[in-house]
């Protein structure tokens, strides 16, 4: 189903709530390296970046203000309303955290917009073969200790509901507590194409609900979110353990081990692939069927095919399954590798930052103006000006030497 523009005029704003490693990432670079792109065609993308929908995200779950985050968190999530109500067209609001909203806090976020709104909620979604490995990669790079086959554990003993995954990979649920005032046909669940397929498949599905040209973006500006293979995943665990008390999360943690060791490190390294054993994978599959059958039940619009959600044919093949157990001389040589890897990136940090101080030494005007416009998009017109007023400057002096 494509939304696209309501029918008498009014604006849609459509809220991408999750869920976390489901192509978010590529869907959200395509949209903001085109955003006037995306405008132009009638799609507004409030604020000013998607670090700042992931701060309205934190507004609307009560995280604000708390210490480690932003002062101008605090108030966002108005701030956005507002921008989308006031353009003439639709409005998206993307972020996979507000996957993780409670109903109490979705239903505040929706009604912010006033009754005379068309709010249309988007889930992407894919399969949990997939699903589970992905997440348990991400706990790593936020500091777990938990090797992969207690993670699976933990997640069949938790026949609640309550942990992180459950609260942000149980579509359904998701589904429920962002849609509970919201007429089904406005709840629209994208679903993830099998493994290797063209992620333009994904880019369509989601561009058409909202009502863009999907040929008309450039798919291949998106960086991909790199996964880790086992030798890199179990570095990363061991280290974490090691780590103890030192370089906490919140604090120098993601900057100095996600950013840099997990993400420009080891993800460029080539590791084994792995997936869930047999077991695991049986009860992935029915763990999603139970939910592609309760999205059914909830009547909501399924751009793709709930069926891409229980992929019968996902059993693992030989060398695939992953446990845990990296013998101890290859990690080592993964371990020297990454070392290596750590102190060239190092290398490559200090030489940017020794060509930084020479640009302040030699155009201190002109460097501040850049590393400002790099933070606030809105200063980028300033930068371009004085760009022109060198250009300009320089063919006076050689006309007039």
């Amino acid at each position: 189903m494509s939304a696209g523009a309501a029918a008498d005029g009014r604006n849609r704003i459509f809220l991408h709530v999750g869920s976390p490693k489901t192509g978010t990432t590529f869907l959200q670079q395509v949209l903001w390296s085109q955003q006037k792109l995306a405008e132009r065609q009638g799609l507004l993308l409030p604020l000013n970046s998607f670090f700042e929908h992931f701060l309205a995200s934190l507004d609307v779950r009560d995280l604000e203000t708390r210490p480690e985050h932003p002062a101008r968190a605090v108030g966002i999530w108005q701030k956005a309303v507002e921008e989308a109500l006031a353009w003439r067209g639709n409005a998206l609001i993307s972020h996979e955290l507000f996957a993780s909203a409670t109903a109490e806090q979705a239903e505040r976020a929706i009604a912010s917009f006033g009754q005379d709104v068309e709010v249309h909620v988007v889930l992407t979604m894919r399969d949990l073969v997939r699903q589970i490995p992905a997440e348990w990669q991400e706990h790593l790079k936020h500091r777990s200790k938990r090797t992969f086959s207690g993670f699976v554990e933990d997640l069949e003993q938790d026949t609640e509901g309550t942990s992180w995954f459950w609260r942000v990979q149980d579509f359904a649920g998701v589904a429920h507590r962002w849609g509970q005032t919201l007429p089904p046909e406005r709840v629209h669940v994208v679903t993830v194409p099998p493994s290797g397929s063209d992620p333009a498949i994904l880019w369509t599905r989601f561009a058409t609900l909202l009502g863009l040209e999907p040929g008309s973006f450039d798919t291949n500006r998106s960086r991909p979110n790199t996964s880790l293979g086992a030798e890199q995943a179990e570095l990363l665990r061991r280290v974490n353990a090691e780590l103890g008390k030192r370089l906490p999360l919140p604090g120098p943690y993601a900057a100095d081990v996600k950013n840099v060791f997990a993400q420009r490190v080891l993800a460029g390294r080539p590791g084994s692939r792995f997936g869930l054993d047999a077991d695991a994978t049986d009860f992935a599959l029915r763990r999603s069927r139970e939910i592609a059958t309760a999205l059914e039940e909830q009547g909501v619009d399924v751009v793709g095919d709930l069926d891409e959600l229980v992929p019968e044919g996902a059993r693992p093949e030989e060398g695939e399954t992953f446990t845990g157990s990296v013998p101890d001389d290859v990690l080592l040589a993964e371990a020297i590798a990454a070392l290596a890897g750590l102190l060239d990136e190092h290398r490559a940090r200090r030489v940017e930052r020794d060509t930084e101080r020479q640009q302040l030494k030699q155009s201190p005007v002109r460097f501040l103006l850049v590393r400002m416009s790099e933070r606030h998009p809105w200063l980028i017109r300033f930068r371009r000006l004085y760009q022109q007023r060198g250009i300009v400057a320089d063919r006076l002096r050689r006309r007039h030497p």
